[in-house]
């Protein structure tokens, strides 16, 4: 089927026009934060993809990761079993290339972020929820049946485990919200022909 021009309204055709970031005040909250995510993918996330926070390790980045929030805060981090990992991955690859990406498209107000938006909304609240709900409940009984140890995964210092771990759910929601519209970035051009 097919639409005779005579039937296609101005709204539809309407050129659109970027919205300067100085009138987007409340978009510096969403580049800031990414740009912390940028430097938390990049360094604490790839510890957990290529090894694990040990305070004896060759490695700068998992010495680092361990003294400032795994050592005496996050045993799950420390003990990195596969999941952990495989989680840990996706945040350094795909999720630390989103925060970069949607920096970009933040500060230059390009649309196209908006669907990859929604799609890295879910898998970070998904993942980061699994993470904190192990980190409250644990895993002592399944540990202690299956590998015959009591190691658990329960946080230990619960305030610093959510302040490091609750903007991953919180933010993403936000950007959800930010997202919601059509067109979060641009606004129809003001026609100078009247």
């Amino acid at each position: 089927m097919t639409i005779s021009p005579a039937t296609t309204t101005p709204e539809s055709v309407a050129v659109r026009v970027a919205i300067p970031l100085r009138e987007r005040r409340y978009d510096w909250f969403f580049i800031v934060v990414f740009t912390v995510f940028i430097g938390s993918s990049f360094t604490g996330d790839i510890v957990n993809m290529v090894g694990r926070p040990d305070p004896d390790s060759d490695f700068f980045l998992a010495r680092m990761v361990y003294q400032v929030y795994a050592d005496g805060t996050d045993p799950l981090l420390i003990a990195n079993p596969r999941f952990l990992q495989v989680g840990a991955s996706v945040s350094a690859v795909v999720f630390g290339t989103f925060y970069v990406v949607a920096v970009y498209a933040f500060i230059r107000g390009r649309e196209w972020i908006r669907k990859p938006s929604f799609i890295y909304t879910g898998m970070v609240v998904q993942t980061t929820f699994i993470v904190v709900m192990v980190g409250f409940a644990g895993d002592a009984p399944l540990f202690q049946a299956v590998c015959n140890t009591i190691y658990d995964y329960t946080f230990t210092n619960v305030p610093k485990a959510l302040a490091y771990n609750l903007p991953y759910i919180v933010v993403p929601i936000l950007l959800t919200a930010r997202m919601w519209r059509a067109h979060p970035f641009t606004r129809p051009e003001r026609s100078s022909a009247r």
